[in-house]
């Protein structure tokens, strides 16, 4: 009885192991570097290379505003001495004012900053989502999955440039029209 059982056991295993064969020959597999689309597509070098841009421009402003408090902080120091009480208390709290005002403004800038890069990189996804998807339907694949997911994978699954060559492609295309 128990040799019987072992040996349905064993037949069941290999019959599981001939089944999981068939079954992996038919998936094919695709995995999408989303970092490296970015950073490889003429539309993510253009994202990045604008948000770059305005990044220095908001830091200049900022690098303008702290220029213009330490110079004002110097003549204070530099009039101190014969300024009136009144009149060095006004000055203080008109440093004080422009402070956190620009410090409010580095705050702003930076809010605005982050929420203008993740819209972006939302609205990039997106579209490398829709590119992945059609590359998926036309070459017939079973999964494709983002890099950031896997602990490992077979260089030969990386379909990172076809979606490249897909979204310069159709950037290209729009460009035109």
């Amino acid at each position: 009885m128990r040799k019987r059982m072992m040996i349905g056991m064993l037949a069941s295993a290999i019959l599981a192991l001939f089944t999981m064969d068939a079954v992996a020959a038919d998936l094919k597999i695709g995995v999408v570097d989303f970092q490296k689309v970015v950073n490889d597509s003429e539309p993510g070098k253009k994202f990045e290379a604008n948000l770059k841009a305005e990044g220095q421009q908001m830091e200049a402003e900022i690098d303008q505003g702290k220029a213009e408090l330490k110079e004002l902080k110097e003549k204070l120091e530099r009039e101190s001495m014969v300024m009136s009480e009144k009149a060095k208390e006004e000055k203080q709290i008109e440093f004080n004012v422009k402070l956190s005002g620009l410090q409010k403004k580095q705050a702003q800038f930076r809010k605005d900053f982050v929420g203008k890069q993740r819209k972006g990189l939302a609205q990039f996804e997106r579209e490398v989502l829709e590119i992945a998807h059609e590359i998926g339907k036309k070459e017939k694949y079973t999964l494709i999955v983002s890099k950031s997911a896997l602990l490992y994978m077979d260089g030969a699954v990386d379909i990172t440039p076809k979606v490249v060559k897909a979204l310069n492609q159709r950037h290209k295309a729009q460009g035109n029209q």
